[in-house]
């Protein structure tokens, strides 16, 4: 064959394509693999409606929301990574850290902006592959402009000068915590675009995320039945010289079993004395004949958590002064579940429940707050000063603590705002000390 310079060039052409083709089979994985995997819980049009929504509330200007990061202090395997609520909220990408969403509600044709970490192929061979820049992330995200979080001064810079508003998104946090990211990005940006403010929105992601979409309160009702299916396990299963860990492992299958995905939070299990510490990690004590058992446990499913709170007794009757004290807490939750409606401050519901304890001379025993939001996050995102909402879900959770009585007792239940009052939604949990005694003598 004679080569000439045309047949070498055209050689060396087709190899190149050749060569492109073989490096893009091996870059870009199949779906289901390599990060971000995509939106969760639900398609990318959901989020593209969200951050649609909150760009029409914003209309001009620069906001820049940031993903949660990855602690990777703990020792060589990363512990699981848990994706800031509000980037959540607006992505549904929960699979990359360090993440980062500008949104820029007037410019003309590209008003969001997704950016990803470089990659590091090193550390992707032992965490996770992750995807080239490239029209599979946007497919993926559903956000139609990515890039790499090495832009963000400059891409914010450059949409400041056509805005000249930067958008704080919150959070906003105690004088001696770290700054906020996107604090200190915007100051960056001020001291290099004349006549560029700052513009306190940190109310409104709160308020956008405090009434829960029907697609949200039907994860979270999933999340209800897998954690109902765990207390009861608990609750059935229960003897006195079991140990608190042994009782979590037949909480926790029960939440599997009923359908969880994962833990709401660190499951608390205390048994007695240690029931009086609120946040009590479980242990290795024995459950004793007339200890009371508390279980604040709950599972999630689609990252939509709910939060429940049990207390009942290993032996399977209450006694005289256990009951007492169990009704007495039973009777603050329904004092403040009476309030609870479109319009109510939370203080208010928190007045009614102190009032009712200094009566019966015990507000020193109850040591905590009476509750809070939940959605994608267990303490979800909402202002507790403002009146609550109408679908809004939040708990309701009084309690007493005793130490000297070797006891605590919480009772918590979620309750979702409705047009005219409120609906328990944790119905199926036993509560009352019948209901408690009824079950466990079956």
């Amino acid at each position: 064959m004679h080569l000439t310079r045309r047949s070498l060039l055209a050689g060396a052409a087709a190899a190149t394509a050749s060569l492109s083709i073989t490096i893009r089979a091996q870059v870009l994985p199949p779906s289901g693999f390599a990060t971000p995997s995509g939106t969760y819980p639900f398609s990318a049009d959901v989020y593209r409606e969200r951050r649609a929504k909150l760009m029409a509330t914003l209309k001009d200007g620069v906001a820049v929301i940031h993903g949660g990061e990855r602690d990777r202090t703990s020792g060589p395997v990363s512990p699981p990574f848990y994706q800031s609520g509000d980037f959540a909220w607006l992505t549904g990408i929960v699979d990359e850290p360090g993440a980062v969403l500008v949104l820029a509600p007037a410019e003309r044709t590209y008003r969001e902006f997704l950016l990803l970490p470089s990659r590091d192929v090193e550390i992707e061979r032992w965490d996770v592959e992750r995807l080239p820049l490239g029209s599979l992330i946007e497919q993926r995200t559903g956000v139609a402009r990515v890039r790499r979080t090495s832009g963000l001064d400059a891409l914010v810079t450059q949409l400041a000068t056509r805005s000249r508003t930067l958008h704080f998104m919150g959070p906003i946090t105690s004088a001696s915590a770290p700054v906020p990211p996107a604090m200190e990005l915007y100051g960056r940006v001020m001291s290099h675009v004349p006549g560029c403010t700052m513009k306190d929105q940190s109310a409104l992601l709160p308020a956008l995320r405090t009434v829960k979409e029907p697609r949200e309160l039907e994860l979270m009702r999933k999340a209800l039945a897998a954690t109902q299916a765990g207390h009861l396990a608990a609750m059935k299963a229960v003897r006195p010289g079991m140990t608190e860990r042994q009782l979590t492992a037949v909480l926790e299958d029960g939440f599997r079993q009923g359908g969880g995905e994962g833990l709401s939070y660190d499951s608390i299990v205390g048994t007695g004395r240690n029931a009086a510490s609120l946040h009590y990690a479980h242990g290795n004590s024995a459950i004793g004949a007339q200890d009371l058992v508390l279980i604040d446990a709950a599972a999630s499913v689609g990252t939509y958590a709910c939060d429940i709170t049990r207390t009942f007794p290993a032996s399977g009757k209450f006694t005289a002064q256990q009951r007492a004290d169990y009704e007495l807490v039973m009777a603050a939750q329904d004092a403040a579940a009476k309030l609870l409606k479109p319009g109510v401050i939370h203080e208010d519901m928190t007045e009614a429940v102190y009032a009712l304890f200094r009566k019966a001379g015990r507000i020193d025993e109850f040591t905590h707050g009476l509750g809070h939001f939940v959605g994608l996050d267990v303490h979800d995102a909402g202002d507790y000063a403002k009146p609550i909402p109408a679908g809004a879900v939040i708990t309701i959770e009084p309690g007493l603590y005793n130490q000297q009585m070797n006891q605590g007792i919480r009772i918590e239940d979620l309750y979702l705002v409705t047009a005219n009052g409120c609906e328990r939604l944790s119905t199926g949990i036993p509560r009352t000390v019948a209901e408690i005694e009824t079950f466990m003598a079956r």
